[in-house]
């Protein structure tokens, strides 16, 4: 990111502090919905937003902050919207998950528990079926292709759609279960 060196150097200064202490947090935060790249990028964006409009001069750091992730939800929904539609039909399922994901943790400060959601997601993945689960190990955790995993496990490209198709519908089911048990238990606990 290349800054005007014009400006004063308190502004910049100030600036410079409000990147090294937020763009890693939000690079990562937008890594948890888009790949690496796109994260950086958009927080690059967003950055050069500010910088233009020189909100951070005038904000309170607490609002700030609230902006900033906001900024890079919506960037990140935004970016996902435009991939569905230019996506196929197994991306698309995906990037449907991930878009409702983004809704369902409409608060940054939602992280509390992720661990225990994290674990109860890989359960309900070793509960599938052999080739199902593998299938949708490749998919996911390998980020490979499905022409790549058809060639991979000789096997058409159309099953390997099915069997991810499956994957996902067995696992919206379960998840759906356990995301309305933990807020109903959780919430009103």
């Amino acid at each position: 990111m290349k800054i005007n060196t014009n400006d004063e150097p308190n502004v910049l200064e100030q600036f410079e502090g409000l990147y090294k202490m937020y763009a890693p947090r939000l690079i990562c935060y937008a890594g948890r919905y888009v790949d690496s790249d796109t994260a950086e990028d958009v927080v690059q964006d967003i950055y050069m937003k500010l910088w233009q409009k020189r909100l951070f001069s005038i904000m309170e750091e607490k609002t700030l902050k609230s902006y900033l992730y906001h900024s890079v939800q919506n960037a990140c929904l935004d970016f996902l919207r435009h991939q569905e539609v230019e996506g196929d039909y197994v991306q698309s399922v995906t990037l449907k998950w991930k878009i409702e994901e983004i809704y369902y943790n409409d608060s940054p400060d939602w992280l509390l528990g992720e661990d225990e959601r994290l674990s109860s997601v890989y359960r309900e993945v070793q509960k599938l079926p052999e080739k199902c689960r593998d299938i949708f190990m490749m998919s996911y955790m390998d980020e490979l292709k499905t022409a790549e995993i058809a060639k991979r496990l000789d096997i058409s490209p159309r099953t390997v759609e099915a069997q991810l198709y499956k994957a996902l519908k067995t696992l919206r089911g379960a998840l759906i279960s356990l995301l309305i048990f933990s807020w109903f238990f959780f919430d009103f606990a």
